[in-house]
């Protein structure tokens, strides 16, 4: 992977990031293919990187994915991942990135990996992780939270003809 000087821009976050995967129980960290991931048990449930001055993050959204996609910087998943609810946002140097967004992408992401043994561990640890920062805050829609950071959100696509006319009929 090339480092290139705008990936140093991105240091900072990807650190905090990074941090804040690692803090869940049983999560380790390790490079497969070059980029950085964090594992729990074995299954992969973030990739961050940097590459060609971006900043790159992949999270399993079974929940939130939908809505994920719509925001400008969001994409399925390469690889057939985005046909099981990845999504992987991309982040220019002068792009706002909404890390608490990203935070709860990554909470949501290890809780669709994790075992239950771990999500137990992770429930009852959750009031001191949050203080760390580890957890994201819930409560604060993601669509709030980017509208504050002026990020706006896609324009959705039209409806297909045949829904259009499933609905009025």
């Amino acid at each position: 992977m090339t480092t290139i000087k705008d990936d140093a821009a991105f240091t900072p976050l990807l650190a905090r990031l990074r941090d804040a995967a690692l803090a869940y129980p049983e999560a380790v960290e390790e490079f497969p293919w070059g980029d950085r991931v964090a594992k729990v048990r074995g299954k992969i449930f973030v990739f961050l990187n940097t590459h060609e001055g971006k900043l790159r993050v992949t999270a399993k959204l079974p929940q939130s994915g939908e809505a994920a996609l719509m925001l400008p910087f969001a994409e399925p998943t390469g690889y057939n991942l985005g046909k099981s609810g990845w999504v992987t946002a991309r982040f220019g140097p002068k792009d706002r990135v909404p890390e608490a967004m990203l935070l709860e992408w990554i909470e949501e992401s290890y809780r669709a990996v994790a075992p239950k043994r771990a999500l137990r561990a992770l429930d009852d640890a959750a009031p001191e992780l949050r203080e760390k920062g580890a957890v994201a805050k819930k409560g604060i829609p993601a669509k709030t939270t980017l509208a504050k950071q002026g990020i706006p959100a896609k324009k959705k696509a039209p409806a297909p003809r045949a829904q259009l006319a499933r609905k009025r009929g």
